[in-house]
């Protein structure tokens, strides 16, 4: 069976769902329920969109966040470590 990229098809779906939203805008009974469709799907596809880019192919998105924090963290201790060293 085919591996699937969890981060691929969130982004395609919420692409599918975005459209749909904007073709929504013309039925008049639905009054602003499509501005929130099209914005949350919208944001949804770019955020997973950019993670499946970026390699994080079967992650979400707090565990790539944490990834990025502990990569700020190191960066700072070791830019600290190394003024502390110098003085």
């Amino acid at each position: 069976m085919m591996k699937t990229e969890k981060n691929k098809t969130i982004a395609i779906v919420s692409a599918i769902i975005f459209f749909i939203g904007l073709a929504t805008f013309n039925i008049s009974g639905l009054g602003i329920v499509p501005v929130f469709i099209v914005v949350i799907s919208f944001f949804t596809s770019l955020i997973h969109g950019w993670l499946y880019l970026s390699g994080h192919k079967e992650t979400d998105v707090f565990t790539a966040y944490q990834d990025g924090a502990k990569t700020k963290a190191k960066a700072l201790h070791s830019g600290f470590k190394g003024k502390a060293g110098k003085e």
